[in-house]
């Protein structure tokens, strides 16, 4: 008589589970490759790098102030003052506003410039291979910042086309900061422009009035 033996079927629930426990630890493995890479990497940083991430991280905390600043200090900023033939005679700009700010910028920059913070470097960069450089998942950089800000106002005469002028008011924003850490110390500065008002003139160039507080 013929027997016929038959193969063991595990349950699916059984199978999916393996599968998962496999893709789990391969996961695990990745991540603990990833980062003894990075810690790797990161022991031969050159300063320039470093700085070059320090000074990316401090450029987007001020244009993140500004925007944020000026999403709740909409303007005008400036008061535009007319002759009796409809001509802009006078341009001048409203110290409060202005003022209202440059407080607001300092104070989000004040917070953000101090402190710890963490920087990003591609991994590529870490290789100290030319194709590779700026490619790869991003290496985190801990950073102990002390930094500062200052903002002041300017205006700008710009030529428009004939007999035609642009007023510009515009804000500049320069921050400082500084990195006394023992393994990733640094110094970067970073500048930005924002035209707050821009008004077109024809005819004969107005009278500006910037106040200077």
């Amino acid at each position: 008589m013929l027997y016929i033996r038959k193969r063991r079927a595990f349950p699916r629930r059984y199978r999916q589970g393996k599968g998962r426990r496999w893709a789990l630890a391969l996961v695990l493995l990745l991540a603990l490759g990833a980062a003894a890479y990075s810690e790797w990497g990161l022991k031969g940083i050159s300063p320039e790098l470093t700085q070059e991430a320090a000074r990316g991280y401090v450029l987007e905390q001020v244009t993140k102030a500004v925007e944020e600043e000026l999403a709740q200090e909409a303007g005008p900023f400036v008061t535009v003052e007319r002759n009796g033939q409809g001509q802009v005679s006078l341009v001048s700009a409203q110290p409060e506003r202005l003022n209202q700010l440059r407080a607001g910028v300092m104070e989000r920059l004040g917070k953000a410039l101090r402190g710890r913070a963490t920087v990003y470097v591609p991994a590529g960069s870490l290789t100290g291979i030319g194709l590779l450089n700026g490619r790869g998942f991003p290496v985190p950089l801990a950073l102990g910042l002390e930094g500062s800000a200052e903002v002041e106002f300017s205006t700008e005469l710009l030529s428009a086309g004939v007999n035609q002028t642009c007023h510009r008011l515009v804000m500049t924003v320069r921050a400082r900061a500084f990195s006394q850490s023992r393994r990733f110390e640094t110094s970067v500065e970073a500048e930005t422009g924002t035209v707050l008002a821009e008004t077109v003139v024809v005819g004969q160039v107005p009278e500006v009035s910037v106040s200077k507080s």
